[in-house]
């Protein structure tokens, strides 16, 4: 069975990472574990020789350890899939819906003036207005830059990671959402 990844949490409440179900049963049957949110998971396991019941186990949605965890690097990776996560895959001078395929990367100042390739520079393009836009500015090619670009939070990142997420786990996650966060609909 396909089940579900389940979002840890540290014992401050604050998310951290995703895991799958048997690291989840090992840091329950280890005690690592200090309480749980969100409809349990039953998992089976063998059949005792002795009594001849099934073994049985359930871990929630969300599970909060009894340690406090180090958070390395909070902000998600500058690649295309989060960036046009992040935006919705809407296009930032046209705000249009595209499908991948017909997203590009755009440098609101382009790399060849000057400006990064960072999350505050860039902003999710069709094509068309990508290849309009050229190598210019927003202002020299008389285009209007519908959206603010910003770097996303800890938070976003770990919904930019998960395309699975369960409806509790994404009510849990949407309120520590900040409040500019296009995620937050």
């Amino acid at each position: 069975m396909n089940y579900p990844l389940i979002l840890v949490c540290d014992r401050s409440g604050m998310p951290h990472h995703w895991t799958n179900w048997e690291v989840a049963i090992c840091q329950k049957v280890k005690g690592t574990i200090l309480y749980e949110m969100g409809d349990a998971s039953v998992f089976h396991g063998g059949i005792s020789r002795m009594t001849g019941l099934r073994s049985e186990l359930d871990v929630g949605q969300i599970i909060f350890l009894r340690e406090q965890l180090k958070y390395d690097v909070r902000v998600p990776p500058l690649n295309n899939k989060n960036l046009f996560a992040r935006d919705l895959h809407v296009c930032g001078y046209c705000g249009r819906f595209y499908p991948d395929a017909k997203l590009s990367r755009d440098h609101i100042i382009p790399t060849s003036k000057g400006g990064a390739n960072s999350w505050k520079n860039c902003v999710t393009s069709c094509k068309v207005c990508n290849h309009a836009k050229a190598d210019r500015t927003p202002e020299e090619a008389g285009m209007e830059l519908l959206c603010v670009p910003y770097v996303p939070s800890h938070v976003e990142k770990l919904v930019l990671q998960n395309r699975k997420i369960l409806a509790s786990q994404m009510d849990f996650l949407r309120a520590m959402l900040p409040a500019h966060s296009r995620l937050k609909m």
